[in-house]
């Protein structure tokens, strides 16, 4: 009996038996019938799927025939989504990197990959971090444009305001995106499938219908207010952007200088320092930590709160810390090209508590994104397209790229169009909790061309913001540390998972 329908016509089972037959999964006849051995060649292969399969060249061109087929690549995900395969592949593929010395519990396989296939400045240290440069790098310049666009609803569609959840009768509805300072409705069903380790999880589903961005809200815990290391480090950059085009609209942050009052430090612009701080390009005194306390200067501890409070309508956060490093700047200065001073920093110190929700986290990272596609009176305030692109260059640059393994583990590669990945790790072992904490923040977009409309193969633009916490206490940092960036990886992988079979929407 077969564990998922298969729903390959005899020509498609053909040609799929005689490449899973020359790949060595497949010893029967290539007869065109799905029996017990067709069933078993697919789960071998959907489980070998993962990052960073050694295949020699002719097995990789047969691999790469066999994931063109959209039927097998519909039917690899339903076996995918048969029980958890996801966390064994991630955890071998951790194994693989440590043993290889391409990762140890410093440097996360996942998490701290990088764009470029290795960390830049300080955080270099292990001899043979000689990962692959992301598929996603050469796509970053586009990545505006991109999320600026709307799908035509002829050659590109999006989901309505109503979608039914695949396999079920259940509807459910897209609404008007949130205004500033309302805390949209967050459903408390969906996320089941979630691992426990999985503490808090906010995800918004997004539908464009007449030009607007319609949002569909659930979660695990989401308004639960703990900490979110790094992920967190978006927020003052964000107010940095809001309050510079508030004085200059027309004004570009990107290339304006962030100066040192006192003179002590050369002049960097915008770009750079927020680049760093996503890609962790640590040299010259600048951390991505200190970069970070450095931002939240340009407003006193309470005034960034309240900012942040007003706009996600989180009362009970509290947002006044920093990062465990004093500022690279105590008190910046940002000027324009002509030398005026537009934001002058405060000498108040930020210390205490850093403690937002995944909700916040989300929201935020959704305005970013759909910045063009919500109601003006809802944008994050005085924000401008402009210098918003300025940030999603950055955390374009994110070290984590769980995506990139999540659509090679999936098979998806050549059934994804135009993708965007912004997102913000956060990472860190609390002495206070005896626990390792692992945060992701993303927005991810592309357009699926293995989406069917009414039956009918009609790409469909997918866009999803998630933020996701995950707590393991096993009383071994290390093992820790490796297991929790496998089980992240899995999650992302599931989550991107079931919106491409609409079992999420």
């Amino acid at each position: 009996m077969a564990v998922v329908e298969v729903k390959l016509s005899f020509e498609e089972l053909i040609k799929a038996q005689t490449y899973l037959q020359k790949l060595g999964l497949y010893d029967g006849e290539v007869d065109g019938i799905y029996g017990r051995l067709s069933e078993a060649a697919f789960v071998q292969f959907a489980n070998a799927l993962s990052i960073d399969t050694i295949l020699d060249a002719n097995s990789r061109l047969i691999t790469n025939e066999l994931l063109q087929m959209p039927e097998v690549v519909r039917h690899l995900l339903k076996i995918i989504g048969n029980g958890d395969r996801l966390f064994p592949k991630f955890t071998n593929a951790q194994r693989i990197f440590v043993n290889m010395g391409q990762a140890d519990s410093n440097y996360l396989g996942f998490l701290d990959r990088g764009i470029n296939g290795c960390i830049a400045g300080s955080k270099k240290g292990l001899p043979n971090r000689n990962f692959a440069p992301s598929p996603l790098l050469s796509h970053i310049p586009a990545y505006p444009e991109r999320l600026a666009s709307l799908p035509d609803g002829v050659n590109i569609v999006s989901y309505g305001d109503v979608a039914m959840l695949a396999g079920t009768q259940v509807r459910v509805r897209f609404r008007p995106y949130p205004a500033l300072g309302v805390i949209p409705n967050i459903e408390n069903i969906g996320l089941e499938f979630l691992h426990s380790s999985i503490q808090e999880a906010c995800i918004c589903i997004g539908s464009i219908v007449n030009g607007q961005m319609l949002s569909r809200w659930i979660g695990r815990n989401p308004l639960r207010n703990v900490q979110f290391w790094s992920s967190t480090k978006i927020v003052p950059l964000l107010y940095t952007i809001c309050t510079a085009n508030q004085v200059q609209p027309n004004q570009a942050i990107a290339q304006l200088a962030i100066a040192d009052s006192q003179g002590n430090k050369t002049p960097r612009t915008f770009a750079e320092m927020a680049q760093r701080i996503c890609a962790y390009e640590e040299s010259n005194g600048m951390t991505s930590n200190g970069l970070s306390a450095m931002f939240k200067q340009f407003t006193t501890p309470l005034g960034l709160q309240d900012w942040l409070k007003k706009i996600t309508g989180n009362q009970k956060l509290s947002f006044q810390g920093r990062y465990g490093e004093v500022p690279y700047i105590e008190q910046p200065i940002l000027r324009d090209p002509t030398g005026r001073n537009i934001i002058s920093g405060v000498k108040e110190q930020h210390r205490g508590d850093n403690l937002i929700s995944a909700y916040d986290l989300t929201r935020i990272v959704s305005q970013i994104a759909w910045h063009r596609h919500i109601a003006p009176a809802n944008r994050l305030p005085a924000a401008q397209w402009h210098s918003l692109s300025a940030l999603i260059g950055a955390m374009a640059q994110d070290t984590a790229r769980y995506v990139e393994a999540a659509i090679i583990s999936l098979g998806l590669s050549y059934f994804i169009d135009n993708p965007v990945v912004i997102s913000k790790m956060g990472f860190g072992y609390s002495d206070q909790r005896k626990q390792t904490e692992l945060t992701y923040t993303a927005c991810i977009q592309f357009v699926d061309r293995l989406a069917k409309s009414h039956d009918l193969p009609l790409p469909k633009l997918r866009s999803v913001n998630m933020t996701l916490r995950a707590v393991l206490n096993l009383q071994d940092p290390v093992r820790e540390a490796l297991e929790i960036d496998a089980r992240m990886a899995a999650t992302v992988a599931e989550i991107l998972r079931r919106i491409v079979t609409e079992e999420l929407v």
